[in-house]
Order: C-alpha cells, then structure tokens, then sequence
C-alpha cells in the first residue's frame, strides 16, 4: 500500500499545532495554582498603648523627676518625643525598655509619644498623649489693710487678689490671723478672697494667706501687721436714768439726753437737763437751759478718765451757791450695748456744806 509521506507529515505537523495551547494552558493552570497555595507573610508591630500619666491627667508639681511609660514590643528601642508643644521634639533615641524618665522644674501642659522600627524593619508609632504637671498657684497679694497700715477699722475686712493659676483651677484659701508674728490658722478653704476677724480696737494683729489648688499646689503670701483704729463712739441719743439729780423732776424731763463724740477726740459731750432739774430743785435762781458735760475717755480701756463741766462758770450764784465742779469718780462705756455707766462728785457747793458724789447714772441709747 502506498502511503503519502508528505500528507503524513502535515497530518503530523497539525495535531502538535493542535496540542501545544493545550499543554501551554495546562502548565499555566498549574502554576497558578502553586501560587495561590504559597503562604505570605505580613509583618505588623504592635501600636504603644496605654500610656503613664493617664491622657489628660494631672500630676503633682515634684520639681524632679517624672517617668514615662508605656505598653508595646519587647525587645526592641524607642524613640521618645516629649515637650509642651503638640507637635514634641525628639528627647531621648534608642531607649531600651518601655519607660523614659526626664526632668523639669517647671509645671504646664506636656504632649509626648514613641515611635521604633522593629527587626522586621516595621516602624510603629503611638499616638500623641499628652498630661498636665501640676503648678502651684501665684503668691497672694493682701490688699487691704496695706501692711504697717495704722488706724485700720476695727470691724473692717481683710482682703488680697487672688492668685493666677497656670492650669487655670479653682482655688480656695487658709487664713492665718493673730496678735503675734507667726499667726496660727483661724479659716481654711475660704473660696472668696476676703475674711472678716472679729478684732479689738488699738490692737496689732499679723495675718498671711495660703493659696490652694486642690492638686497639692500651694504657694503662701508674705507675712502683713496692721493696727485697729482707736474706739469711736457714734452713738444717737440716749435715755437717761438721772432722778439721783433731782428726784422732783418727772423722767419725761430728762428724755433726749444726746451724747455725741466730739471731732476726732476721744471726748464725749453728754447734754442733759442737769441744770433745770438743779434749778428746779430749789439749788439755784440763776441759770437756766441745758449745756453739755465733757466726758473724756480711755479709748483702749474705754474707762472714764475725766468729766469737765462745760457751763460751769454760768452756774453761779454767788448769794446761795458759789461755783460748783463736777469730778469723776468711775465710769465705763460698753460699746456693744451703748452704755455710758458714770459717777461722779459734785465739789464746791457751799450751800449743801460738803461735797456730794452721787450714785451710777446709766446712759442707755433708745
């Protein structure tokens, strides 16, 4: 049987044409299917976390040391950045270990993060944290009284400015108050910047202020004296109890006693209507009216020290009487009830013979 060569051939020629896409197809086939098996590695560093100071949390002002710390990788460095501005500065290269402790003396708003690059050359950086070192509040300034300050009321308040704090916290105040110079605590966590002491007139009293702000922060004013102002009587007018003048003259007579303090003295004039009732009482002819009684004072004791009569050269008859003087012999003021508690002597009278001292006559304001 004769065969065609050359057909054979073509035949041959065509089906290896035929086959060979297929086979192409196959082994692509398998290749991606070997690709898609192969496992791949990613490589992820653990992000710094929770961090020491707690964010915003506030620390006492220590003047020393404050440590830094935080959680992540082990086995590798960091790079810390600390300061006071949001975007901080480098502080500390290839610190080993999570902790980084630097120093300030200063308190404010401090911003701080880390950041490495592990062995798998992953760099990892935490978030911006940020604390607050505490500061102690500005030295009080007193106001009023100014210190030395003389004649202070003695029923005034005492007062400074209050202190600027950095963190802007709401502060409270002790006072310290006293007669000597290192007063004692008399108010604690005043809020208002004011204080009103019960005090004494003509006295020295020494006071200082501590200002708090509630985060261990203090700061303490300088230490002030001042002293009250003498005792100013400033009373309206008064009722008095005077029948030991003359028991014949009705009490309606003897209203309206007025006793008045006279300029910047320490003297009182007492008016009262002493010579109508001597008069009316048969001890004279001549004088008539009403004129004042001086009355000097003590005004640290707030004793009586003299009575002057100011209408004494107008009382004189000089047929019954002759000239008549009134001395003290005790008195008193009592400043909180506004009391004028006097006895005194009448001298001179040569109609009665002797000196006459009469009884307590006690000044009572309406």
């Amino acid at each position: 049987m004769f065969i065609n060569k050359e057909k054979l051939n073509m035949k041959r020629k065509n089906i290896i044409l035929v086959m060979l896409p297929i086979l192409m197809a196959i082994f692509a086939l398998q290749s991606c299917t070997k690709e898609a098996t192969t496992p791949i590695s990613i490589y992820k560093a653990a992000v710094p976390g929770n961090p020491t100071p707690a964010v915003a949390g506030v620390v006492p002002l220590s003047g020393t040391a404050y440590t830094l710390k935080w959680e992540g990788t082990t086995n590798t460095t960091w790079d810390v950045y600390v300061g006071t501005s949001s975007s901080p500065g480098l502080a500390k290269a290839g610190v080993t270990g999570n902790t980084y402790t630097f120093t300030t003396a200063v308190g404010g708003h401090f911003y701080w993060y880390v950041e490495t690059v592990d062995v798998n050359k992953v760099r990892s950086t935490s978030p911006t944290w940020n604390f607050y070192i505490n500061s102690a509040p500005a030295v009080p300034s007193l106001t009023a009284p100014a210190n030395n300050a003389v004649k202070f009321s003695a029923t005034g308040a005492l007062t400074w400015g209050a202190p600027v704090d950095a963190e802007g916290d709401a502060l409270t105040y002790d006072m310290y108050f006293g007669t000597t110079a290192t007063p004692a605590i008399v108010a604690a966590n005043l809020t208002a910047a004011t204080y009103s002491p019960t005090m004494a007139y003509s006295t020295t009293y020494y006071w200082k202020v501590v200002a708090k702000d509630g985060h261990g922060g203090t700061n303490t004013s300088v230490v002030y004296s001042f002293t009250t102002d003498v005792f100013k009587p400033d009373y309206a007018v008064f009722n008095g109890t005077a029948s030991e003048l003359a028991p014949s003259i009705s009490a309606s007579a003897l209203n309206n006693v007025v006793v008045q303090r006279l300029g910047t003295t320490n003297v009182i004039a007492l008016t009262l209507p002493l010579a109508n009732a001597m008069v009316a009482a048969g001890w004279g002819t001549v004088y008539t009216g009403t004129h004042s009684i001086l009355i000097t004072y003590d005004p640290v004791t707030l004793t009586v020290t003299g009575v002057k009569q100011a209408w004494l050269d107008s009382f004189i008859d000089p047929v019954e009487m002759g000239p008549m003087s009134l001395t003290v012999v005790s008195g008193t003021i009592d400043a909180v009830a506004k009391k004028i508690v006097i006895k005194w002597k009448v001298s001179g009278n040569a109609y009665w013979g002797s000196d006459y001292t009469m009884a307590n006559s006690t000044y009572t304001m309406k």
